[in-house]
């Protein structure tokens, strides 16, 4: 099974829109990459921890595929950052997941990280919200359209007569 970075860099390379959706609806048994893409996209799935990316020693001699962990092997564990509510000290989640961080490759590392916070396509430039939501239309909530409604502002009209006294 290939890792979720592997997926996105397989999309990322495609010449075409719809290359880009084959590719993804080829993977949409991957639990791993539906959950990266709402974590990404879904103002609902979000991680309980500092945005940016943590400290972390990440290890780029070895070859992808000959790591401890990935994405896929972690997903049971997202709860502990998914979930606010979990009886863990803030600081034992933030070291909890710089742990995870350096037991995957670090392009999953990277990957986690941008989609924690939201920035997938510094990454990833053509895998838009509009691409995930064309493979997978019900991954993600709907759309919320904000309407600017423009006051206009009455203006007292003034008479050049003069005020009776």
């Amino acid at each position: 099974m290939l890792l979720v970075s592997e997926m996105l860099d397989l999309v990322e390379r495609a010449s075409s829109l719809d290359h880009k959706k084959t590719i993804l609806l080829e993977n949409k048994s991957s639990h791993a990459l539906l959950y990266v893409l709402a974590l990404n996209y879904d103002p609902n799935v979000k991680f309980y921890i500092p945005e940016g990316t943590p400290p972390y020693k990440k290890e780029v001699g070895k070859p992808i595929g000959y790591h401890q962990t990935s994405i896929q092997n972690e997903l049971k564990r997202f709860y502990i950052w998914a979930n606010p509510d979990t009886n863990l000290p803030r600081l034992k989640k933030e070291v909890l997941f710089s742990e995870m961080l350096e037991g995957m490759h670090y392009s999953e590392a990277d990957l986690l990280c941008a989609a924690k916070d939201g920035v997938l396509t510094t990454l990833y430039k053509s895998i838009t919200e509009d691409l995930v939501r064309e493979a997978f239309p019900k991954l993600l909530p709907p759309k919320v359209v904000v309407e600017v409604v423009e006051k206009k502002k009455s203006v007292a009209k003034k008479s050049s007569k003069p005020a009776k006294v």
